[in-house]
């Protein structure tokens, strides 16, 4: 393994350790009675100084900073500021202005990571800063160990240790500080303290200041050698630079340099192209989420959607609209998220720039956004002078394939008279905008003057006009708003026409314009021109479109998602109002209460107690922690607590007895880490003595990966609770937000699709194991073997964000496994099952009814589940839903009538429910509609169905106690997913439906005959 450097964990049951539940004293690594001691010291120092409150809550954090990794940070007071690289020790900077709090967890911008603000005292490049001198006069540079920090009192303390070729460790703890003196001048104070020196071995810091008063302006109780000075007038006004060694002597070393009044380092001031108008509101929106400029992500690039539309007001008010208003069927399923707080000047904005990517010239008067626009499904009584046009409209249940379909033999859906033709809103099409449809607009097109006249033709679908029975333009085709011209030599007087237009989903557009007589441009073709014959209006049916964009004439659970919580169990929310928590790990104390970390701007831990309460009011809440880098995980191990940051294991340990936080005491950093955005860490599983995590890849705004890549990114990572070392044991993840156990101890992961992922995943993890991402190292992972998931969940059916899986031992699910679902919501189930020696299973609908997104789930010893909820705005959260959540689900033991388990059998499957079926019922092959498809990992983002089919069971044998149901299915193959949706008719014994009607099978391996 490989070594975090870290000291072996004293023991817990240690005599020096206090009966504390997540406290461990004996954690100085230097001597506590030293550090005592030494913390004495520091009151008699600095006596003619004095100190300012801090300038951040969270006053010491950690995070990117200046676009490097692992820093920690103090905000010292207001206006001074200081960061420290904790992979060497080394100072970075002493800054006056802050630091600008950008990035996803901050601000919800993908892509930024925090940056300190205005003019600098010192700024730094001098890395590696320490020199040992042995007694024999032998110079060397240690090894450096970050080993966290810690607070007495008032004062942070770093804390180091060095360790010498010999293997002896020299302890080491750093306590920055701002002082004025009583001139006004500001000071950068740092205490230093060192145990271990070896005898007649010296220990060095090399210093690189500026914005020094005078190259006297040094006051330190240690031995300080300048080696370079000099009086510069600096861009933020005259002062003095020095680089020198300062002497750290056993005990404690005091050093304060006086600085100027204000900064003389001015921020770099670079000659940026000022952003498009667009670009810049994109830049400070939720877009960079689903959206990259050239490639196909979450959403279409922005290259592509400049592609598809041309450049006209018609399309950048659609768009705009789009934006507006979100939803889904243009580019896929998956949802826009809706902007409803975003003007409709700055949504075009937006549009308008994207529209510019393709460098098309803008078209004129395309659109005509101020032109009055006209509903379709908005019936007005049919004018008795005969005025306007007919328009008829049929729902369509199949695909129009990409042309335009005959005209319907069923009834249509609407049939009315309208004024002209020009609707260009998603609001004109009432609910026709849900799905497909098809539309025949007839009537008389009155010309004024015999000539010859442009028609113009926008829409989305396709759309055909004729007139006089010669077709004028043909538009046809699956597209976007776009604009198709035609010519006609006309006489005076009226003229029959006949416009046809299809919709197949997405986007909806339709105008008919002409340059009108004795006019430069396109106008809308105005009612006064149209006449229509009341025979051509039909009677209509009711509309029968679907609830929600997963299907028609389904239920929840019936090929789209449930509603509501599983009838089996009661949910409970468990915080008080004001407690908002976007839970990234959760556990328990050993005394019951909750302990949880919050993926939030400030980075808490909290206890939770008092929960058991009806009234929300009386639960309790306490921030133990803060200031940790992203905690994506968390765990309780006999008493001690561990929170997982984004770059680095970490142990809270409470010295003195009030659960405030003194230690952070780093366990593990060793992986190498990059200041990308996406590189979080997730967690956390411990079993056996050892920590398990997993760490994302980088990724640019929008979803695809970034090039190159960490090597360390995309693994499942191993880490010693006693000394801290770490090993690989798997990799080939993308962003597995989800790490537990579940079937017999073993170790699951969920991974999210993107690039080389097809479709979202529970993996089983496995020493070894490559699960088929190859951006991290695309040479070296040509000719691995994919381990095969456990399931697939294929995308926006059953998954979309899953987060971390666990085990069920409650009721008929016992031995199962669940998991948690961010963006999807709710909670899933999987059967798992073992075929070939390796296992897989199928995956079913579990719960929804949630306040969240659900991102974290934990049994309690109550043996009730706990569920942390997490959201952000874009794809990071369940549409409706809060960004934050807290609540547990009761198991009452209540019936519910579903497919238990599905089991894969040679020839067939076999099924199996929570109940009997009901007499007569499961019996016919038309109950159970099949489809199989597998999926083909490429570097694109995501992935569709491959070879998509449907089958159909030859055979069904319903068992004697009716609890199973065998199907014989001829053409399985290995390799593929099989998707189960049985009749919503059927029912139980008991006259129970169907809790959900599917079930997705991930079918790696055939079972032998």
């Amino acid at each position: 393994m490989k070594s975090c450097g870290q000291p072996a964990r004293p023991d817990a049951r240690s005599p020096e350790s206090k009966p504390m539940t997540f406290k461990s004293p004996a954690f100085l690594w230097v001597p506590l009675g030293l550090a005592l001691t030494l913390s004495l010291l520091d009151s008699c120092l600095s006596s003619q100084a004095t100190r300012a409150e801090r300038g951040h809550d969270p006053w010491v954090f950690r995070s990117v900073m200046d676009a490097q990794p692992r820093m920690l940070t103090l905000a010292l007071a207001p206006d001074f500021w200081l960061a420290y690289h904790t992979d060497d020790g080394a100072l970075y900077k002493a800054w006056q202005d802050g630091v600008d709090f950008d990035g996803a967890v901050y601000t919800t911008r993908h892509g930024p990571q925090p940056t300190s603000l205005g003019p600098a005292w010192i700024e730094s490049d001098l890395r590696n800063p320490w020199t040992y001198v042995s007694g024999t006069g032998d110079s060397l540079t240690p090894s450096f160990q970050f080993l966290g920090h810690h607070f007495e009192g008032d004062r942070a303390y770093l804390d180091y240790r060095l360790r010498l070729p010999d293997g002896h460790d020299i302890a080491l703890s750093e306590s920055p500080d701002y002082q004025t003196s009583p001139e006004g001048y500001p000071g950068l104070e740092r205490v230093f303290r060192v145990a271990y020196l070896p005898k007649g071995g010296q220990l060095f810091l090399h210093m690189d200041l500026q914005s020094l008063l005078s190259v006297q302006a040094i006051d330190t109780d240690g031995e300080w050698h300048p080696t370079q000075s000099g009086q510069v007038l600096l861009p933020g006004g005259q002062g003095t630079t020095l680089q020198g060694v300062l002497q750290l002597r056993e005990g404690q070393t005091h050093f304060t340099a006086w600085l100027t009044p204000s900064p003389t380092l001015l921020p770099v001031s670079e000659e940026a192209e000022a952003l498009h108008p667009g670009l810049a509101l994109i830049e400070g929106s939720d877009c960079k989420t689903c959206h990259n400029e050239t490639v196909k992500t979450i959403g279409p690039a922005y290259t592509a959607i400049a592609e598809r539309y041309e450049t006209s007001a018609a399309n950048v008010a659609m768009l705009a609209r789009k934006v507006m208003r979100g939803g889904a069927g243009v580019w896929g399923e998956q949802a826009m998220t809706a902007h409803p707080d975003l003007t409709f000047r700055d949504a075009t904005t937006m549009v308008g720039w994207i529209l510019t990517l393709d460098g098309e010239a803008p078209l004129k008067n395309t659109a005509l956004e101020e032109a009055k626009t006209y509903g379709i499904a908005d019936t007005i009584p049919p004018p008795r002078d005969g005025r306007g046009i007919a328009v008829n409209v049929w729902q369509l249940f199949e695909d129009p394939a990409g042309s335009m379909p005959a005209v319907p033999d069923y009834q249509p859906v609407f049939s009315g008279v309208m004024p002209a033709l020009h609707a260009m809103r998603d609001e004109d099409f009432g609910p026709l905008a849900q799905g497909a449809f098809y539309l025949r607009a007839t009537g008389y097109l009155k010309i004024p003057r015999a000539g010859n006249y442009v028609f113009r033709l926008v829409s989305d679908d396709g759309s055909i006009l004729s007139i006089d029975g010669q077709e004028v333009i043909n538009h046809d085709g699956n597209h976007g708003a776009t604009a198709k011209d035609g010519e006609l030599l006309l006489s005076a007087g009226k003229h029959p026409f006949v416009l046809d237009f299809y919709e197949a989903g997405g986007g909806q557009a339709l105008s008919l314009q002409w340059i009108a007589y004795g006019e430069p441009d396109f106008s809308v073709v105005p009612p006064s021109a149209f006449s229509y014959e009341t025979a051509d209006l039909q009677a209509v049916q009711p509309l029968q479109m679907a609830s929600s964009a997963e299907g028609a004439n389904t239920r929840p659970g019936d090929g789209r998602a449930l509603a509501d919580v599983h009838p089996s169990f009661r949910v409970q929310t468990i915080r008080p109002e004001s407690f908002q928590p976007k839970v990234g790990g959760l556990d328990f104390l050993p005394d019951g209460r909750i302990v949880l970390s919050t993926w939030d701007p400030d980075g808490s831990v909290w206890i939770v107690s008092n929960f058991d309460q009806a009234d929300r009011d009386q639960i309790q809440v306490k921030r133990i922690a803060s200031g940790l880098a992203e905690p994506l995980g968390l765990k309780v191990v006999d008493g001690e607590l561990y929170v997982l940051q984004k770059q680095e294991l970490t142990q809270l340990i409470d010295t003195d007895g009030d659960e405030i936080i003194d230690v952070y005491r780093t366990v593990c950093n060793g992986w190498r880490a990059s200041a990308n955005f996406h590189e979080f860490a997730f967690g956390l599983v411990y079993r056996d003595g050892y920590f398990y995590a997993t760490l994302a890849t980088a990724i640019l705004p929008g979803g695809a990966s970034a090039q190159p890549q960490i090597p360390d990114r995309g693994k499942v990572v191993k880490i010693s609770r006693a000394d801290g070392s770490f090993e690989f044991v798997a990799h080939g993840l993308r962003t597995p937000n989800g790490v537990g156990l579940g079937l017999d101890g073993e170790i699951f992961v969920a991974d999210n699709q993107g690039d080389w992922l097809p479709a979202s995943k529970i993996v089983h993890v496995q020493e070894g194991a490559w699960y088929g991402s190859r951006s991290v190292d695309f040479a070296g992972t040509a000719n691995l073997a994919e381990t095969l998931p456990v399931v697939w969940l294929p995308q926006d059916e059953i998954g979309n964000s899953p987060s971390q899986p666990v085990g069920i031992e409650v009721g008929p699910y016992a031995g199962q496994l669940i998991h948690g679902e961010v963006t999807h919501g709710g909670i899933k189930r999987v059967f798992v099952e073992e075929v070939g020696g390796a296992l897989q299973g199928a995956v079913f609908r579990f719960t929804q009814g949630l306040e969240a997104g659900v991102n974290r789930l934990v049994w309690g010893p109550d043996g009730r589940l706990y569920i942390g909820g997490i959201g952000n705005p874009g794809n990071w959260g369940h549409e409706g839903k809060l960004k934050y959540g807290l609540q547990r689900l009761t198991y009452t033991g209540d019936p519910a009538f579903e497919m238990l388990a599905v089991r894969a059998l040679p020839g067939g499957f076999e099924i199996e429910f929570t109940e009997p079926l009901a007499a007569g019922q499961g019996e016919s092959a038309s109950d159970y509609g099949l489809r199989q498809w597998y999926y083909l990992p490429t570097e694109n983002y995501g992935g569709p169905k491959m070879d998509d089919r449907a089958l159909s069971a030859s055979e069904v044998e319903v068992s004697a106690d009716r609890k199973k149901v065998r199907l014989t299915i001829p053409g399985l193959k290995a390799g593929h997913v099989v998707y189960f949706r049985l009749s919503p008719d059927l029912q139980s014994e008991a006259g129970r439906s169907l809790w959900s009607t599917e079930a997705w099978y991930t079918l790696n391996r055939l079972p032998a005959i």
